[in-house]
């Protein structure tokens, strides 16, 4: 396909300048706004970082960004490679987001054909001659930039060392790896002093641990117990669990537990599957009183219009119309992408995967968003009188006006709400 039709065969634009500035926010009040709602605040967790236009995913430059943008929470992907250390990779292989396939003299992966070296993140040492560590990360075209894959630890430090007020969401895709990571963080700070193990939120898969008894056996959350550490937890129900255990009932279990702060509730639709849990967080006599889900905007981006350094879709034609019946393109590791449509299952009730309607999302009543794009989701918030963020601030502080930064903090963006679902 040459240069000329993949710019021929993409949707329009819509380009938004977003005002950004850093605010004084106080992690303690965060976690707390994921507990109790504001009908004036949702709250946003910049997904991987603020990772569009050349940002890699999971970097530090996409954390900054975030902070500089005033988000608040940042959502995170964490695996254990070999030895034991915590890579910050969101896929299972290293192809995708790496230049592994360059540093050891192999075909690099292209996430469009799903041809080219992608190895697992398990297989390899974190450190040492060709550890994970030595791997530059891409950025959402495929270009190879000039930073390294961070460790989890390297990552905590590098908010420390740069003052960010910011909570993380930890999302594991690999079970394992969740005691590694109570340990490593145990020690570790915010420049406020705050432990990491504080604000840095467990988000889990809520089939692994169903019950608050089995949760609480673990011997890293007995550890925090023990030691005072103010765990905050977020259980994870998803329509593709229906069949696997009752999650209502699991909910209401872990809504009555001091450290559960919060509920992420993947509702594909209205009515479907799952919709008696967030019902739930609205009755007036639950305890937990929020819910969160992820906005899913589609990985197909606007490329570099340079020649030389735009990503090669191989022999993959991109769509005429990057949404097909307003459903969206995402990556699926190790096979061509694919609508979040064709992957809904019995996950919907009418075959449709909703979460890539802003509208709907906010119809639902959800408190707070997990989205790849949370500096336009803040702006388009903002107007509608939903993003009351004095509430995050720390005392004696007060919010930073975001004119000040409108002179150099803009960036254009892909229209993700031109179609109503």
């Amino acid at each position: 396909m040459t240069f000329s039709l993949v710019l021929a065969v993409l949707a329009p634009l819509l380009t938004v300048s977003v005002e950004a500035a850093r605010q004084p926010y106080d992690v303690h009040k965060i976690i707390d706004a994921f507990r109790n709602p504001h009908d004036d605040l949702k709250l946003l967790c910049a997904h991987r970082g603020l990772r569009w236009n050349g940002t890699s995913e999971n970097s530090r430059d996409s954390y900054f960004r975030a902070s500089e943008a005033g988000i608040e929470c940042i959502e995170t992907d964490i695996h254990l490679s070999l030895d034991g250390q915590l890579p910050m990779i969101h896929d299972g292989g290293l192809g995708r987001t790496t230049d592994i396939g360059e540093m050891t003299g192999q075909a690099a992966y292209n996430p469009f054909t799903a041809e080219g070296y992608n190895p697992l993140v398990a297989d390899f040492n974190f450190t040492g001659l060709g550890g994970i560590e030595q791997l530059h990360l891409r950025d959402e075209q495929g270009r190879v930039r000039d930073e390294y894959v961070p460790s989890l630890p390297q990552m905590i430090s590098s908010i420390f060392e740069s003052g960010m007020n910011v909570v993380l969401e930890l999302d594991f895709k690999d079970e394992t790896a969740i005691e590694p990571v109570y340990w490593a963080l145990k020690h570790l700070t915010n420049r406020a002093g705050v432990p990491a193990n504080e604000w840095c939120i467990y988000k889990l898969q809520s089939v692994w641990y169903q019950t608050p008894e089995i949760f609480e056996a673990l011997p890293w959350v007995q550890d925090a117990f023990q030691n005072g550490v103010q765990l905050a937890f977020i259980p994870v129900y998803d329509a593709g669990y229906i069949d696997d255990f009752d999650q209502l009932a699991s909910a209401k279990l872990f809504s009555e537990t001091n450290y559960t702060i919060s509920f992420e509730v993947e509702l594909r639709n209205t009515g479907g599957p799952i919709q008696d849990i967030l019902d739930f967080t609205r009755d007036m006599n639950s305890v937990i009183r929020t819910a969160g889900t992820f906005h899913a905007p589609g990985d197909f981006t606007y490329p570099n219009t340079n020649i030389i350094t735009f990503f090669d879709t191989g022999n993959y034609s991109l769509p005429a119309d990057l949404q097909v019946n307003n459903s969206v393109y995402t990556f699926s590791e190790n096979s061509v992408p694919t609508l979040i449509d064709a992957q809904v299952g019995n996950k919907s009730t009418d075959g449709h995967d909703y979460r890539s309607d802003f509208n709907w999302i906010i119809e639902q009543g959800y408190e707070w968003v997990i989205t790849d794009t949370a500096d336009d989701w803040h702006s388009r918030l903002e107007q509608q009188g939903l993003r009351n963020i004095s509430h995050l601030i720390a005392d004696g502080r007060a919010v930073v006006d975001e004119a000040l930064a409108k002179t150099w903090y803009k960036r254009h963006a892909r229209n993700f709400w031109g179609r109503s679902m």
